[in-house]
């Protein structure tokens, strides 16, 4: 007796150990991402499939997230949606010419990223007019762009006050309308971020009220769209037909010729020309192209001002990643749960493969603990 009842006691433990079958767990976790598009530092021989999650720091609204996935935008493999966009309301006549005809001669690199569309905003209700529609044929896109350049057009002309005729709409109105004309054209044609937006433009002075929001919803809302912006307002001055004098063909000459104010790059902002520095470089613009160089900012995209920059930034694509993260909800998301897009902050990691790499120069203080990249600094708030 003393045996079986030592039995069943051990039986009936046995039993109790046992997890109950509605108690069963698996670990399969479904992980919400965000993702943003950052510039590879520079480091000599580092290729962009050397860099893991782990060499990233990101954070949104101040909390920290984790990486989850890092990979090169691989065009070949898989194309980018382009949309080529003439602002003809906000650009000048030449601005227009000049980045068309441009964007005709590299026909070839536009579509090597992906299927381009071309799109005009002329002020016609409606909205933008499809010039071309998606296609990998370079042919069809030079020509597009070809008859863009030679039509004449860029209106511009509700910034000259003495000139404005009477039932124009107000500045604030032409602004307003023009920046929601573009998030709506833009907002539907990037389902798969990143794409490019090359946006040829002369912007408008963000100096009142409506400047300024203007400029922010569009600075936001492009990158926080998945839009890598490349906003091109070319100018050259038109040689003295009398005196027959060339085009300028460096950067140093067409400074010299051209009006506007000196402004200095933006901290951390790289230099969009070859041969030159990001402490010598320097930018002449009018108060209206801030907003196009702080959307191009705000995407890791560029502010182009001079035609031979276009070449230059097609071969800077290639140091371009997709870094992913994952989308948490913490107290500074809760905190900006009223917001529509979220401030991103992405850095080298001070403890990754790459330290070794810098640690000369931050001995030297020139590098700090975690590098600050050029990236993407707005997601769309969840």
């Amino acid at each position: 007796m003393k045996i079986f009842a030592g039995s069943l006691v051990l039986f009936t433990a046995a039993l109790a150990a046992q997890p109950p079958p509605d108690r069963t767990f698996t670990d399969a976790v479904e992980v919400a991402e965000s993702s943003v598009v950052i510039e590879l530092p520079r480091m000599r021989g580092v290729r962009p499939s050397d860099f893991e999650p782990g060499d990233f720091v990101v954070e949104v609204a101040g909390e920290r997230r984790r990486a989850t996935g890092v990979s090169a935008l691989d065009l070949k493999a898989n194309p980018r949606p382009v949309l080529v966009y003439v602002d003809a309301v906000l650009a000048k006549a030449e601005t227009v010419r000049l980045g068309a005809e441009a964007l005709a001669w590299q026909a070839r690199r536009l579509v090597a990223l992906g299927p381009v569309e071309v799109a005009l905003d002329d002020g016609a209700p409606g909205g933008a007019e499809q010039r071309l529609a998606a296609t990998t044929e370079p042919g069809a896109v030079e020509a597009a762009l070809e008859q863009i350049a030679g039509e004449g057009l860029g209106r511009d002309a509700y910034f000259e006050a003495g000139n404005r005729p009477v039932d124009l709409p107000t500045y604030a109105e032409v602004v307003r309308e023009s920046a929601a004309r573009l998030l709506e054209e833009t907002t539907s044609r990037c389902g798969d971020p990143p794409c490019f937006l090359f946006w040829l433009s002369d912007g408008f002075p963000a100096l009142d009220d409506a400047g300024i929001r203007a400029a922010g919803e569009l600075e936001a809302g492009l990158a926080a769209g998945g839009w890598i912006v490349i906003a091109m307002a070319l100018h050259v001055p038109t040689p003295d037909p009398d005196i027959g004098e060339p085009r300028p063909v460096s950067y140093e000459q067409w400074k010299a010729m051209t009006p506007g104010v000196k402004m200095a790059p933006s901290p951390g902002e790289v230099s969009r020309l070859q041969g030159l520095s990001a402490s010598s470089f320097d930018f002449y613009v009018e108060p209206r192209y801030d907003p196009l160089r702080r959307a191009a900012i705000a995407s890791c995209g560029a502010a182009l001002r001079v035609e031979h920059q276009l070449e230059a930034e097609f071969e800077r694509l290639e140091r371009r990643l997709l870094l992913r993260f994952a989308s948490g909800a913490g107290g500074a998301d809760l905190a900006a749960a009223a917001l529509r897009f979220l401030p991103v902050e992405v850095r080298l990691a001070e403890v990754s493969r790459f330290a070794d790499r810098r640690r000369f120069k931050r001995w030297l203080g020139l590098v700090p603990a975690e590098e600050r990249l050029r990236f993407a600094r707005w997601i769309r708030s969840r």
